[in-house]
């Protein structure tokens, strides 16, 4: 077993846990009657997040130098704000909540604080943590942007503004992702 195939199995333990975590109140939270747009597009993203996470790490194999504590730690921590912020958006008890949009505006600011923090934690993987890998300026840029657009909307319950930062994030995720990171780097 090499490094990167140990270190990978507890990544991949939280990352289940986070997909299974916002699987386990998608139901409740499309209910027609109950659903709140930009809470379920949260979901989605959320839901996409561990998965592109995955699919990034894979570029990290190559480079067993870059992994030690630090980095494993960060690696972990990552998917684990991933799942936090899930649970964060589908509730303990999902059937039981009423108005998701009411739901999401009380959990705002748990929510957005953590993707401030998810937003930190890219940057600082994508400059300092993981060297060997080329610097990424784009999603530097993005995970920057992205976490200051948190901060306001952990301070704001302004809907509009919510509503502009889930459709930067989708943009985002698209391009980044599907345009320009079809393949995971050093994927052979």
């Amino acid at each position: 077993m090499t490094l990167f195939e140990y270190i990978s199995v507890a990544i991949s333990i939280i990352i289940a846990l986070a997909i299974a975590e916002g699987l386990r109140g998608l139901q409740s939270a499309l209910v027609p009657n109950r659903r709140y747009g930009i809470h379920v597009i949260w979901i989605f993203i959320k839901l996409a997040n561990p998965i592109f996470f995955w699919w990034a790490i894979w570029g990290y194999r190559d480079f067993p130098e870059s992994w030690n504590m630090g980095t494993f730690t960060l690696a972990l921590v990552m998917p684990s704000i991933m799942y936090l912020q899930l649970h964060s958006l589908v509730s303990h008890n999902p059937e039981q909540v009423e108005d998701w949009r009411t739901h999401f505006y009380n959990q705002r600011r748990w929510f957005f604080g953590l993707n401030a923090l998810l937003s930190a934690c890219s940057v600082l993987g994508y400059t300092y943590v993981f060297i060997s890998a080329p610097p990424e300026a784009i999603a530097i840029i993005a995970y920057a942007v992205i976490g200051l657009l948190s901060i306001a909307g952990f301070i704001t319950d302004n809907s509009r503004l919510h509503a502009a930062i889930a459709i930067f994030v989708v943009a985002f995720n698209f391009v980044y992702w599907w345009v320009i990171t079809f393949r995971p780097v050093s994927f052979t």
